[in-house]
């Protein structure tokens, strides 16, 4: 009896050995976690617009990953949009040599969601006056972007995208555009 128990427990200990996980990056053998969550800061558009975003992403697989962003504008002249929050879902699929051993990098599309707040202005005749009234209004839409996203080795990012999206409710777009800076960890 002492015997079955004693291989049992030296079963599951060698089971147990072969349970970590390996990854290939840049044709080596990594043992360790790849760190999987990225923080971003959108440069291009809080420089040239006023509107800063940041931006949380989790790399699901090699080539998915899902992040959300969240701007707020300080300037409405210089930035269509007040405020937005925008999930998105990534598809990485290309690259050079380099990046497509890279985990989450390289050229992809990107299908996002944006629940945004817009100025409107109304002009009207009230008795011969000219009156224009500014509302501010939510809204939702849905939208497409491409990029690409360069990743170093001690794990800074660097990605630019282009996209857009259409607002629903107010009948309207929203812009996805970016430079973005951060740090994968």
């Amino acid at each position: 009896m002492k015997k079955q128990v004693l291989l049992i427990i030296a079963l599951l200990v060698s089971l147990s050995m072969f349970s970590q996980k390996t990854y290939r990056a840049m044709g080596w053998k990594l043992s360790r976690d790849l760190p999987q969550n990225e923080l971003k800061f959108n440069l291009g558009t809080a420089i040239l617009g006023s509107y800063p975003e940041i931006t949380y992403e989790r790399i699901l697989d090699s080539d998915i990953s899902l992040g959300a962003s969240l701007g707020i504008s300080f300037d409405e002249d210089l930035y269509s949009v007040n405020f937005a929050f925008n999930p998105y879902v990534r598809w990485f699929f290309g690259g050079n040599a380099e990046n497509l051993q890279k985990y989450g990098a390289g050229f992809f599309i990107e299908a996002n969601g944006g629940l945004i707040s817009v100025d409107t202005d109304e002009s009207e005749f009230v008795n011969g006056t000219l009156v224009t009234k500014t509302e501010t209004n939510m809204g939702a839409g849905l939208g497409i972007a491409i990029g690409w996203k360069y990743l170093s080795r001690n794990n800074w990012i660097g990605e630019i995208y282009l996209g857009g999206g259409r607002d629903f409710i107010n009948d309207g777009g929203y812009p996805r555009l970016g430079i973005s800076i951060g740090k994968r960890f």
